[in-house]
């Protein structure tokens, strides 16, 4: 086997293995105790992090942060990379922002100077406008640990009240939507899923799993289902909503609301859309169906019905009053 090939698959098998001894991989590789120790020190050059541990059972680890071995890319690919990354850079926070960072320059750097050019034009030729938010979401990257790993997260979050408050959480995912990022959870405190934005949360600590209790079984929830589990019928409260065809493209246009509700649909393009929420989200809703309108009509519960109709009335008065 080449050098070359050797070192590929040698940063390949220490990345698996991450502890080993020099004895170990010599005889796995073919090669003497002298030849590996070069390689491994060639490897660490490259960036791989290794540790050595002297003494008995000692030998070699790799550090958290591996180096992940080379990987060839057509242009097309590389071009579809850099068209990924472009697409989210209205978003004032992302997940690793600093590696993806680090790694587009790295990856930038390599490549043909034709290539480079065709690159350079495109961030000219497209765009992906989204809502660029001032406020910043500091957390994403353990909630989104947290959510793959399955480990609870204690939090302090901000309240429209201007509180914080402590609570325990199971993440589920981040998503982002209109420029914010939010997190679906298992909350603890409330003994129930919650929706919590990302930029209120003001700090974020993994918890102890042990400590919580009851533990909260929710292999089966992710973002493409989480919304089943969000309301109980003990605690939420039914409405139906009346859309026209326009108030039916609104409802698309804010789809982030399905996995919450069902619509009915009419041969003419209208609707019912028919949901659950929170006594305390009535007023979030009434901000929300009276954006549409008279493409929507609260039909139930009475209280969001009223909600939207004092905003409609308030509007009205603006424009009856004399202009100043």
């Amino acid at each position: 086997m080449g050098k070359s090939k050797r070192l590929i698959e040698l940063m390949m098998t220490v990345n698996r293995k991450r502890r080993f001894t020099v004895k170990e991989l010599a005889e796995e590789f073919g090669v003497s105790t002298r030849t590996m120790l070069r390689d491994l020190q060639e490897l660490s050059g490259m960036g791989v992090p290794l540790y050595a541990q002297v003494g008995a059972g000692g030998g070699y680890q790799v550090l958290a942060e591996r180096s992940l071995p080379p990987i060839s890319f057509t242009e097309n690919e590389a071009f579809s990379i850099f068209f990924a990354s472009h697409a989210l850079r209205h978003f004032s926070s992302l997940p690793f922002e600093a590696a993806a960072k680090s790694a587009l320059r790295k990856f930038y750097r390599h490549l043909p100077d034709d290539v480079k050019s065709q690159i350079d034009e495109m961030r000219h030729r497209m765009d992906f406008f989204t809502h660029t938010r001032s406020e910043r979401a500091g957390y994403l990257e353990i909630l989104l640990q947290a959510s793959i790993r399955k480990l609870p997260v204690t939090i302090h979050y901000g309240t429209r009240k201007d509180e914080t408050e402590e609570r325990t959480i199971q993440p589920i995912g981040i998503y982002a939507h209109e420029g914010y990022w939010f997190c679906p959870a298992y909350c603890y405190l409330r003994g129930a899923f919650r929706l919590f934005r990302v930029d209120r949360i003001e700090s974020a600590v993994l918890a102890d799993a042990e400590a919580v209790s009851p533990a909260v079984d929710v292999s089966e929830v992710d973002l493409t289902n989480w919304g089943l589990h969000f309301y109980s019928k003990l605690e939420s409260v039914d409405v139906k909503v009346k859309l026209t065809a326009r108030g039916m493209e609104f409802l698309h246009e804010k789809s982030w609301i399905f996995p919450w509700g069902e619509v009915h649909l009419s041969n003419n393009g209208t609707g019912i859309l028919e949901m659950a929420v929170f006594p305390s989200e009535i007023r979030f809703f009434a901000e929300y169906f009276y954006s549409f309108g008279a493409e929507a009509v609260v039909l139930q519960p009475e209280e969001l019905r009223e909600a939207v109709r004092r905003k409609l009335v308030r509007a009205l008065e603006e424009y009856d009053a004399p202009n100043s």
